[in-house]
């Protein structure tokens, strides 16, 4: 089971990612993006961040598991591209060794 199989009523925004590529010494390169079924939470906390210092999350992306993305990647969402702070998997509960969802925070 998955997060667009449980909850696909509710995932009716979406996120474009791109893959990050390369930086050449003066700017990120990214591939070409896809968009992906999302839903989005806007809540103000705490994280420890991809590089492990302390951060504040502003807004939280919920894309099914299957989803690939990185913290060096580039997100577009409501034609704004915020900095992804970090990106955690959420495991199943009946199958713990399955991805059931990931989260970007940014």
């Amino acid at each position: 089971m998955t997060l667009v199989d449980d909850f696909r009523e509710e995932m009716q925004q979406s996120v474009m990612i791109q893959p990050f590529v390369r930086n050449d010494g003066y700017k990120d390169t990214y591939g070409e993006g896809a968009s992906y079924a999302c839903t989005v939470s806007r809540k103000i906390s705490q994280i420890t961040k991809a590089d492990g210092t302390i951060g504040v999350t502003t807004m939280q992306i919920y894309l099914d598991g299957e989803v690939v993305v990185t913290a060096k990647d580039r997100i577009t969402f409501a034609g704004v591209s915020p900095k992804i702070l970090k990106v955690a998997p959420d495991y199943d509960i009946e199958n713990p060794d399955e991805v059931y969802s990931t989260t970007i925070f940014t």
